[in-house]
C-alpha cells in the first residue's frame, strides 16, 4: 500500500493537479452569430475598450511563452477610438487576433474580409488577413504587408462550402516587427 500511495503521489505530480493548463488563447463568452452581411462582426473598430482582453475577438499564438503584445491602441487608430496594435517580443512561428462565426449563413457564398492595415518592421512573412471554415482546403490569406507601410485596406475572399459549420476571420503576424488593424469588414461578394 505504501508503493501504491509513492506512485499515485509521484503520478499527480508529474501530471499537475488534474486541471487543464490554461489555454493561450483569451476565449469569448459565446460565439457570435452572423445575422447578415457585416453585421457578424462584434467590435470590428475597436471601439469596445475594457476588460481583459479585446471585446469579441480571441488572441493566439503557435505555442510556448506570451511571445506578443496584443492591446487595443487609443494613439494610433485609423478611424474613432481605437485600432488593434499586435507587437512580437520574441521569436514565434505566428500570434494572431481571430473571431469565430456561424458559418452557415455564408455557406456556398463568396465571403470577403477587409481592413485597414499599417505596419512597422515587418519581415518578409508579412502582416495578412486570413479566414478559414476549418475544412481542408478552405483556408486563404491576403497578400498582406511587410516593412513600414502607412494605413491599407487589404483583402481576402474565400468561397465557403455548403458543410462548413464555423468561420475563422482574423489578422496574423508571420513575423518580426508590429502590426495594427482597423475598419474590418467581411461581406459576401457572390
Amino acid at each position: 500500500m505504501k508503493y501504491l500511495t509513492i506512485f499515485a503521489a509521484t503520478l499527480l505530480a508529474a501530471c499537475g493537479s488534474g486541471n487543464p493548463p490554461p489555454d493561450t488563447a483569451t476565449k469569448p463568452k459565446s460565439v457570435p452569430q452572423a445575422s447578415g452581411p457585416g453585421a457578424a462582426l462584434v467590435n470590428p473598430d475597436f471601439e469596445q475598450i475594457g476588460g481583459d482582453g479585446i471585446p469579441g475577438w480571441v488572441t493566439v499564438q503557435h505555442a510556448g511563452p506570451s511571445s506578443y503584445s496584443m492591446s487595443i491602441d487609443a494613439e494610433g487608430a485609423y478611424a474613432g477610438r481605437g485600432s488593434f496594435h499586435m507587437k512580437r517580443t520574441q521569436p514565434q512561428v505566428y500570434g494572431s487576433l481571430e473571431q469565430t462565426l456561424d458559418a452557415r449563413p455564408y455557406a456556398g457564398k463568396t465571403v470577403e474580409l477587409s481592413a485597414m492595415l499599417k505596419t512597422q518592421g515587418v519581415g518578409a512573412e508579412g502582416w495578412k488577413l486570413y479566414i478559414t471554415a476549418q475544412l481542408p482546403g478552405a483556408m486563404a490569406y491576403s497578400k498582406g504587408l511587410i516593412g513600414n507601410a502607412d494605413w491599407k485596406r487589404d483583402a481576402v475572399q474565400l468561397r465557403i462550402p455548403a458543410n462548413a459549420q464555423q468561420l475563422k476571420v482574423g489578422v496574423t503576424l508571420l513575423d518580426a516587427g508590429e502590426g495594427w488593424m482597423d475598419d474590418v469588414e467581411l461581406k459576401t461578394v457572390d
